[in-house]
């Protein structure tokens, strides 16, 4: 596969990451984590961490995965390069198969990053501006003030699809975004604010979102994704839902929640057949190669990046932390930019800390708490990396 659409810094950025990447341990056993090695290769540019740093923040990060029973996989990044990289438990309990790095998880409403994107790209390229109105380019969509930017940063104020399936549709019956709009209009359901007017995260604004991307483009969401991110970036065990790589994709995880000492297991739902607000499967490796491009021109310009990076304000002039796809926050007095999601058994979290050059990957299929792991492991990271004795060895 070529890097087909990258520039050269970034072509070098991506190839030095996937060689670093091959000289990490990918054992996997049940019951423990496997250990993160540095390079040996000396001519390759290395994060300034020795070989003892690293077995320290391993030892650190691990003691954080075993204290919240996790299963799942973790990857820890700085300045583009992994220090940490953990892989432990099943990809299905029931069966005992083993979790290894190319395992793909479900990572629910982390895939509106990639929706957001794919919009943007869009819209950079002329296809339409982002305060057009969403029915020009949907004539069946039924709220004619309602933009393409209000969709985006979840001021849209549009009521939540998934009752509609959950009440009206048929569990056995295949469903799509063309099938969800039509649940909208058979439904004529009022926007619960004035668009603009509010900040009130939607699941519904981002199934809308994919759908305006199929069909402005004229191709499956799922294609369009492959075509113009997940190729480029060469995230080769990615991919948005599609029959054909449900079916034929066998090193998928399976969604689990516990209760009590027992774990159960979710059965396919047609809501996992609907794209745009969730339904991305991917690794931590492919997540860090997305991580990366985000610091580069590839995908969209600075420009519009910084634009999907920068708090909504409404109409009352109050400031909402998310932008195009991304929840935004400071920790530590430092910029945050992340995404978590949630859907029957995956957790999932994409927190780039960009103040710092440092990337926080998980993903579990047993319904842990990735937001507190997340903060216990930035706690750890924040006081290892940024100590007095760190930062004077390292000037």
């Amino acid at each position: 596969m070529t890097l087909t659409g990258l520039n050269t810094i970034s072509k070098l950025r991506v190839l030095l990451y996937l060689v670093l990447a091959s000289f990490v341990s990918c054992q996997s056993p049940v019951d423990n984590f496997s250990q993160t090695e540095a390079a040996p290769d000396e001519t390759i540019v290395l994060p300034p961490l020795s070989k003892p740093e690293i077995h320290r923040i391993d030892s650190l990060l691990k003691r954080v995965l075993k204290n919240y029973r996790f299963n799942g996989n973790a990857l820890v990044a700085l300045n583009g390069y992994p220090i940490f990289r953990a892989s432990g438990g099943f990809k299905d309990l029931h069966t005992e198969d083993t979790l290894n790095y190319n395992t793909a998880f479900q990572i629910a409403s982390v895939s509106k990053t990639f929706t957001a994107m794919a919009v943007l790209m869009l819209s950079e390229r002329g296809n339409f501006c982002l305060d057009d109105t969403v029915c020009y380019f949907i004539p069946e969509f039924p709220f004619t003030n309602v933009t393409i930017e209000h969709l985006l940063q979840h001021t849209s104020g549009m009521q939540n699809y998934m009752y509609y399936v959950d009440h009206q549709w048929n569990k056995d019956d295949p469903l799509t975004n063309e099938d969800v709009l039509q649940l909208i209009n058979d439904n004529k359901p009022s926007l619960n604010f004035r668009p603009g007017r509010k900040h009130d995260y939607s699941n519904t604004g981002y199934t809308m979102l994919a759908l305006l991307v199929e069909r402005v483009s004229g191709m499956p969401f799922h294609q369009f994704l492959e075509k113009n991110i997940f190729i480029p970036l060469q995230m080769d065990h990615t991919f948005a839902w599609n029959r054909a790589a449900i079916d034929t994709i066998t090193n998928i995880a399976t969604g689990f929640r516990r209760r009590g000492w027992r774990y159960r297991q979710f059965d396919h739902n047609p809501l996992d057949e609907v794209v745009g607000d969730k339904s991305v499967y991917t690794t931590v490796d492919d997540l860090l190669k997305w991580d990366q491009a985000l610091y580069t021109d590839v995908l969209i310009s600075d420009s519009l990046k910084a634009e999907a990076f920068t708090p909504v304000k409404t109409r009352r002039n109050r400031t909402y932390k998310y932008g195009y796809g991304w929840r935004l926050k400071e920790k530590y007095g430092k910029k945050v930019v992340y995404h978590n999601g949630l859907w029957n058994g995956f957790t999932s979290s994409l927190t780039r800390c960009v103040d710092d050059s440092l990337t926080i990957i998980l993903l579990n299929n047993t319904n842990a708490a990735v937001a507190s792991i997340v903060d216990q492991m930035h706690s750890v990271l924040e006081k290892e990396l940024n100590s007095d004795e760190f930062i004077a060895k390292n000037k």
